[in-house]
């Protein structure tokens, strides 16, 4: 008879040999894998707080590969800025190099260099970075500027930017090619008048004399004029001046010279016999310099002044000569999606940098885009497109003057001291910088983060193998121990008792 069914609590026993038995194989396990549980159910009360840790974690580390993708993106950027800056660099020593250069070299290669750089120039705005185009702002899917042919030339019935110069030098220049300007005489009187009230062509600044014989009156009226008048004969050497304003807002002041030499070439006037013939001789010189200040400088300051329409910025509308006919043309109109092409198609905000953002901290973001159409990226276009359209020849006698106009007003608007300006490369350069010193400060603020979550949820999750295995070898002495005293309990019977 089997006295351990009688006399002992056996199925307890087996019950906890057989509880140990898991404790055994999960201390295995724990040994093979060093995790404390193999499921979220194993793990107790501590599941909860693993799974919102785990979170925790799997957001800050979403936080660093956007840290990670802006830092490429910055890192194209800043090439690229750099780049942009270089290019202004070279078109300002070109244009600031010795007039037309030796044997009038610039002449002959002032537009290609400028139409190989404008292409240059369009490509970098072009950047495209795995499929995002990134001086487009917030348009990242399509390129943002138009390529050098379309720009320039135009495309699909839409007039480009030589269109557009073309039509801008014919309403500055006039039908009679004195630059909107209108000169009569009335005795010793000579009367210049602008011929109407619009945005084209010359316009009258004033004038000034050495003379103390001419009286000059300040320019008045609707539209203004002025008068030149001989009250007595002026001396040889005298000069007579009359500033004018051009469209693109810079100034020219025209000096004309008394002298007593019948053929008195440029810049000066013949005294006459009389008062009458000294203001005939003045205004046939005044004239023959308008019609030639028409042909260069205002030449020049249409250009740009159709650049500064055509390629527009911020805010601004791409503006053309309401025409034809266009050299009587009294104003400015904005261009139709039809009828002109677009040169920007990329977003344009008060504040370019906040068109792209990304968040890189719990609340935190950093503003790091970028316009085509900002002001550095827009100065060096409208330079380099102003000359790209131009034709020079060693032939041409406006040639020269020309070349040099278009020089002047490239240095002035790519000038280095223009760098503080909003929107210029250095100022676009200085605020990506900061922001890229900000990713690193909270790059490091997250790994930090990430560290101390990693240790906690080390100590949640994991175990010591030191300890498990020290568990392990006091489970197994206590299983060995259980399975002897269960064998000698079941061998325990009266019989054997009595024997």
């Amino acid at each position: 008879m089997n006295v351990g069914k009688a006399m002992f609590a056996v199925s307890p026993a087996f019950s906890n040999i057989s509880r140990m038995r898991e404790t055994f194989d999960q201390l295995q396990v724990q040994l093979a894998t060093g995790e404390r549980a193999q499921t979220l159910s194993d793990m107790g009360p501590g599941r909860g707080t693993s799974i919102d840790m785990r979170a925790q974690l799997a957001k800050s580390q979403s936080f660093q590969n956007n840290i990670a993708m802006v830092g490429v993106r910055l890192d194209i950027l800043d090439m690229s800025i750099t780049r942009f800056d270089q290019i202004e660099g070279e078109v300002r020593q070109m244009a600031a190099s010795d007039s037309t250069g030796e044997n009038q070299i610039n002449l002959t290669t002032a537009q290609n260099y400028a139409r190989s750089s404008l292409d240059e120039v369009i490509n970098l705005l072009n950047t495209d970075l795995a499929g995002r185009y990134i001086f487009g702002g917030t348009d990242t899917d399509d390129a943002p500027v138009q390529s050098i042919g379309e720009l320039l030339n135009g495309s699909g019935g839409r007039d480009g930017f030589r269109t557009v110069v073309s039509e801008r030098k014919e309403a500055d220049a006039g039908a009679s090619g004195l630059g909107r300007l209108g000169l009569s005489q009335s005795g010793a009187v000579i009367n210049l008048a602008e011929d109407g009230v619009h945005p084209f062509g010359f316009k009258l600044s004033g004038g000034s004399t050495d003379s103390l014989g001419v009286n000059i009156s300040t320019p008045a009226g609707s539209p203004p004029s002025m008068d030149i008048t001989f009250n007595s004969q002026p001396n040889a050497g005298e000069k007579i001046f009359v500033t004018l304003t051009l469209p693109d807002a810079t100034t020219k002041t025209i000096e004309l010279e008394a002298t007593t030499n019948n053929t008195p070439g440029d810049g000066k006037f013949t005294i006459g016999g009389t008062l009458n013939d000294s203001a005939t001789n003045f205004q046939n010189a005044l004239q023959s310099t308008l019609a030639q200040q028409t042909q260069t400088e205002l030449s020049a300051a249409s250009v740009f002044a159709a650049a500064e329409n055509f390629f527009n910025g911020n805010g601004e509308t791409i503006q053309r000569v309401d025409g034809p006919p266009f050299d009587s043309a009294t104003a400015l109109v904005a261009a139709t999606a039809t009828n002109t092409v677009s040169w920007y198609d990329g977003s344009s905000n008060s504040d370019p940098r906040t068109s792209v953002s990304a968040r890189v901290g719990e609340s935190a973001r950093v503003n790091y885009g970028v316009e085509g159409n900002e002001t550095g990226f827009l100065q060096l276009v409208r330079s380099l497109a102003s000359v790209a359209v131009e034709t020079f020849s060693s032939t041409d006698p406006t040639s020269e003057a020309r070349y040099d106009a278009l020089s002047d007003r490239q240095l002035a608007r790519l000038s280095e001291n223009n760098n503080n300006t909003p929107g210029s490369f250095e100022v676009i350069a200085m605020e990506l910088g900061v922001v890229r010193n900000a990713m690193g400060s909270y790059s490091s603020l997250n790994t930090n983060y990430q560290s101390q979550m990693e240790t906690v949820l080390g100590n949640l999750e994991n175990v010591s193998i030191e300890e498990v295995a020290i568990q392990l070898q006091t489970m197994q002495i206590r299983l060995q121990a259980s399975y002897q005293t269960m064998s000698i309990l079941n061998e325990l019977t009266l019989v054997n008792y009595i024997r």
